[in-house]
């Protein structure tokens, strides 16, 4: 058993049970001064460090190590639910030209944007996307991320997804940290099928989904629902069929335009709709009604000059909102969840506690992990940071910078910045 005590800070997100927060509750992190955590491999007790003392005393437990968080914060590890990590390729002479006036949808109507990562991405080894996913979740790691989704979706074909999703499943086998497999086999057309949207269809519908189903290799389907990608009608067939194939579904919505498909997807159940920058008041209320998580990506914002979602709106609203980084080599290259935190308070409008609870309990709920990671709570797995700051405000106050000296994941330290 190990024991970190006397932390300066210590940021529980306690739920009570709950899945998730929504409304005012998200702004009730659980702060304890001079905190305690006890652990294995899931958390056993947490309180205050006299508190934890006396429960080591009356139980007799022998603990093996014990760390002092003297002068820190303590905080349940990121769980990033919204990632594309397994690629191949750079996009950053696109990034220039972006810079110089060229827009996201001009780059991509120019044959440029996700075709670029998809050439490359099919050029590419089994063995080299797992070690192109390896060093960006070795780097998420380091500034605290403790759980990651990834998706597919630069391949556009049969034998191509596959090996994307191969790279995850070795990413699972080998890293400390929970990886989470999505198929996004819909996230565009291959250029050879730009004309002939019903062929690709029938062979996500016929062939792919039925192949990842068969081989176990993602838990979640998903959708690029937008103008210039999948209509309502494209979407909601490749979805209808990862649920008929026992998937749940993680949907990309109301990115560049309003499709409406926050609402669509909503009616099918979804775990989560992500971007929704241009989502409407209707979709927002389908969300509410549903329990769909509103998955928010400043980071995309951020990088490709477009007006934020509206978090503000959404939390006012009854929304479950997460946070993620959308970590992508087009739209948001960052695995860094202490950046979209920041972008979230300043950009978005959410509190500090508002930001941690996106970040923490609500993302993990958008993964459909709530029970299990998430909060600092007994039971749950020991996934948690150690910031070498004295308040949960000094991540978001001192910018830029990794504030993360530890990250420990199923009671294992998995990152020290000291050694």
């Amino acid at each position: 058993m190990k024991l970190i005590f006397d932390i300066n800070s210590l940021v529980r997100v306690e739920s009570s049970g709950a899945k998730c927060k929504t409304n005012s509750a998200m702004g009730n992190i659980c702060e304890i001064k001079s905190g305690a955590v006890l652990f294995d491999e899931k958390i056993q007790f947490v309180g205050t460090s006299s508190e934890a003392r006396d429960f080591i005393k009356q139980n007799n437990i022998d603990v093996d190590e014990e760390i002092s968080g003297k002068g820190k914060t303590l905080m349940p590890g990121f769980v990033d639910s919204h990632t594309h990590i397994v690629f191949a390729g750079n996009r950053s002479k696109e990034f220039g030209r972006r810079l110089q006036g060229a827009s996201y949808k001009e780059i991509a109507e120019e044959g440029g944007g996700i075709q670029t990562t998809v050439k490359a991405t099919r050029s590419a080894s089994v063995e080299e996307l797992t070690e192109n996913g390896r060093r960006l979740a070795l780097s998420a790691i380091r500034h605290g991320t403790t759980t990651i989704e990834v998706k597919s979706g630069y391949s556009l074909t049969l034998e191509g997804e596959m090996n994307q999703l191969y790279a995850a499943r070795n990413l699972q086998k080998e890293l400390p940290i929970e990886i989470v497999p999505t198929f996004l086999g819909a996230h565009d057309f291959p250029p050879e099928e730009r004309s002939e949207h019903k062929k690709y269809i029938d062979l996500i519908v016929n062939e792919m989904i039925p192949r990842v189903k068969a081989e176990g290799l993602a838990e979640y389907c998903d959708a690029f629902i937008d103008e210039g990608y999948y209509s309502l009608e494209e979407g909601r067939r490749v979805l209808q069929a990862g649920l008929d194939a026992g998937m749940k579904i993680k949907v990309h919505c109301d990115e560049l335009v309003n499709t409406e498909s926050a609402r669509m997807v909503a009616e099918l159940g979804a775990v989560s709709a992500d971007h929704l920058l241009q989502i409407s008041d209707e979709g927002i209320d389908a969300l509410v009604k549903s329990g769909t998580v509103a998955g928010l990506l400043p980071g995309t914002a951020y990088f490709i000059r477009m007006d934020y979602a509206p978090a503000r709106k959404l939390i006012d609203r009854g929304a479950i909102v997460c946070v993620a980084t959308d970590c992508n080599p087009g739209s948001s290259f960052t695995e860094n969840m202490q950046m979209i935190l920041s972008l979230s308070v300043i950009n978005m409008g959410m509190t500090a506690e508002e930001a941690i609870t996106a970040a923490t309990l609500n993302a993990a709920h958008a993964l459909d992990r709530s029970d299990r990671i998430g909060s600092i709570e007994v039971g749950k797995r020991a996934d948690f940071i150690l910031l070498d700051c004295p308040n949960y405000t000094d991540l978001f106050y001192h910018f830029g910078i990794n504030h993360a000296e530890q990250t420990w994941a199923s009671g294992n330290k998995v990152f020290d910045k000291n050694h």
